[in-house]
């Protein structure tokens, strides 16, 4: 091997290595503060031990300024849970707000095509300011500002739509989803939200306080009581990353592998002739009084 060669092999493997630094050890700092994981950490715990594969690692900001911004702020790719194939997008607030970029979005049209390709689950692990409009070195007359270029991502609607019903949908809000990637989880099938640090409004409250002039916080706007107690948009409220994830895995429990595939069968400890007496209590003899109909659930169905 030549010396060219080797020295443009280090120059990869560099360049490598710097995108799986996040937004630098400042931000990934300030990240771990606010008691959130970065968007590697999360795959980590999600996806089985080496097998995760990760595409679009070297994409960057699309604009015409140069910008620190690697994997332009999305880590896209494949992994097993379980040992069942999902595909997965993780979006890094230490890298420009986790925002969504044109080089972005193309990775996650790539990845929505592949899910649907393979019929295989999909998730979404959101931590993001939305859509990249301005700013971030793109400035002026930049690319990266053009309506145009965003509007690109107009196809997320179509293809969520067309994938539903035909792979599970997971969007797990980890962190905030304004804008652009507030819509993800409304047309997602399953939605878990972390108290305390993530929320999903089409605007901050910036934008609301300069719109209307109503000071509100961000929780009170669209926090994880919000969306899970009022509006339905979310479906589980948890305390942390880590128990979030857990949950994700525990759901695609439930999935096969594809959906032209049986699901997973689990054997139960209930024999199968079980009585159980509590239902005479659970529902009232009046037809009139109301009854919690999760208990009765909880009471029939297997373990």
């Amino acid at each position: 091997m030549g010396d060219l060669m080797k020295e443009r092999i280090a120059k990869l493997e560099k360049a490598r290595a710097e995108a799986q630094e996040h937004g630098g050890a400042d931000k990934v700092a300030r990240q771990h503060e606010r008691g959130k994981l970065t968007a590697r950490e999360r795959i980590r715990l999600l996806v089985d031990e080496g097998s995760f594969f990760e595409f679009g690692l070297l994409g960057r900001h699309h604009g015409d300024k140069p910008v620190q911004s690697p994997a332009d702020g999305v880590v896209t790719g494949y992994g097993e849970v379980d040992g069942r194939r999902v595909a997965i997008a993780s979006y890094d607030f230490t890298v420009m707000g986790g925002s969504m970029g044109r080089v972005g979005e193309e990775k996650m049209a790539r990845l929505r095509e592949m899910a649907l390709k393979w019929r295989i689950p999909v998730i979404w692990l959101i931590d993001s300011a939305g859509a990249r409009i301005g700013g971030g070195g793109g400035g002026a007359g930049s690319h990266e500002t053009s309506p145009s270029m965003f509007a690109g991502a107009g196809f997320l609607f179509r293809e969520q739509a067309v994938m539903s019903g035909v792979v599970p949908q997971v969007c797990a809000m980890v962190g905030p989803g304004a804008a652009g990637t507030a819509y993800i989880p409304g047309l997602a099938d399953f939605v878990p939200m972390v108290s305390g640090t993530s929320s999903m409004a089409l605007a901050g409250p910036y934008l609301v306080k300069a719109a209307v002039g109503e000071e509100i916080s961000e929780q009170d706007l669209g926090g994880a009581k919000i969306h899970t107690k009022v509006s339905g948009v979310a479906d589980l409220e948890v305390e942390s990353d880590e128990a979030c994830i857990e949950k994700i895995r525990e759901y695609l429990s439930f999935f096969p592998s594809h959906n032209q595939e049986a699901p997973p069968i689990k054997k139960g400890n209930d024999a199968p002739g079980r009585r159980e007496e509590k239902l005479a209590e659970l529902i009232p003899d009046n037809p009139r009084r109301a009854f919690d109909m999760k208990k009765v659930i909880k009471a029939i169905v297997d373990d």
